[in-house]
This record gives structure tokens, C-alpha cells and sequence, in this order.
């Protein structure tokens, strides 16, 4: 019998073991790492695929807002009932904004809102495709600024959420500067155009 038939007559030794103990091991770590890196990815780009339907929403509201705008900014700005968003663009001038506002706030303790706003009244179809519970909540913030006075405004919509990791409390007024806080909020912002109704008299 020669060495090498005898070696393999006596099989493994206790450190062939325990190598392939270690490889196997560092192997299903690696696996697990990647998947959980992969889950979370998937509910980043879930969250942030929200946030832009929910700013794209809001844009939409606000052209619908502006329908009825066929006046002068002055007469506009004296109509809040009519304008409740777009009167707080300011008098009309060069550059002239709102500086960045709170909207689309819910009613309760907890300001912020679901991926849809805070109603469901106009968007049952959208609401019956959510799982409630699931559902991360936003934060919307908003500007307007004068292009062309009195009969052009830019819109632009930010929307912003709280990471998993970060203590939701801090946030739930979605207060205005919520957004420097780059450890803990992730915020996307979406750009739109108001124009006056130039064809209503």
C-alpha cells in the first residue's frame, strides 16, 4: 500500500474539516449580506418611487388650482378660498417666491402623509391598491416662484420621508429644514409649471 492509498484510506483530517467548516460558513454570510443589501435597495427605490407619484400628485393638484386663475396676482392673492395653495406665492415680480411651505399636512398629531396625500375621497381606485399598513408616510414641501409675473409660476415639490433607522418623532410635523438632516431624511423634488388661463375671461 502505497502513502498516498493510505492517506486517502484514512480520510479527512480534522483541519480539512474545519477549512471547509470556515468556507461554507463565510460563503452563507456573504449570501445573507447581499440579500439583505438587495431588500434594502428594493424598499429605497419603493420609497423614492412613492415619493415622486406623491410630488407629481401634488403638481397636478396645483394646475388643477390654477384652472380658474384668469386675473390679475393681486386679485388672486385676496382668494384664499379659491387659491388656498397658489395665493401664497407672493405679489408678482422678478424672482419674487413663497419660500419653501408645508403642504398637503394631515390632520392629526402626525403631519405627515400617505403615498397618496392625506385623502382618499378623489383616488379610491389608487387607495384600494395599497396595503395601509405597509405604506411609508412623507412629508411635502413646497415653492412657488414667479417666471413671468402674473402669468407664469414654477412649482417646485419636495417630498421628503424618514429613514427606517432614524427616530420618526423628530419628524412628524415636517418641519421646514427637515431636509438638511441627510443622516436621517431622504427627500426627492419634483419640478412643474403654473400658468395663468389666458383663454377664461
Amino acid at each position: 500500500m502505497t502513502r498516498e492509498q493510505a492517506r486517502k484510506a484514512g480520510g479527512y483530517s480534522l483541519i480539512e474539516v474545519l477549512v471547509v467548516i470556515v468556507i461554507t460558513t463565510v460563503g452563507f454570510l456573504s449570501l445573507i449580506n447581499l440579500q439583505i443589501g438587495t431588500l434594502h435597495a428594493v424598499g429605497t427605490s419603493r420609497s423614492m418611487l412613492q415619493a415622486i407619484n406623491l410630488a407629481e400628485h401634488f403638481i397636478e393638484s396645483l394646475k388643477v388650482e390654477a384652472l380658474p386663475w384668469n386675473m390679475d396676482a393681486a386679485a388672486m392673492l385676496t382668494q384664499p378660498e379659491r387659491f388656498p395653495n397658489l395665493r401664497l406665492v407672493g405679489a408678482a415680480g422678478p424672482g419674487g417666491s413663497s419660500g419653501w411651505v408645508r403642504g398637503m399636512l394631515a390632520d392629526d398629531s402626525d403631519r405627515r402623509v400617505g403615498p397618496i396625500g392625506p385623502g382618499t375621497g378623489a383616488d379610491e381606485g389608487v387607495a384600494a391598491e395599497l396595503v395601509p399598513d405597509r405604506e411609508r408616510r412623507y412629508c411635502v414641501h413646497y415653492r412657488l416662484t414667479w417666471i413671468v409675473p402674473d402669468y407664469l409660476i414654477r412649482a417646485d415639490v419636495r417630498v421628503l420621508w424618514i429613514r427606517d433607522e432614524a427616530n420618526i418623532e423628530l419628524y412628524d410635523e415636517c418641519p421646514i429644514g427637515m431636509e438638511s438632516d441627510l443622516a436621517n431624511v431622504s427627500s426627492v423634488t419634483v419640478p412643474g409649471t403654473l400658468m395663468r388661463n389666458v383663454f377664461s375671461g
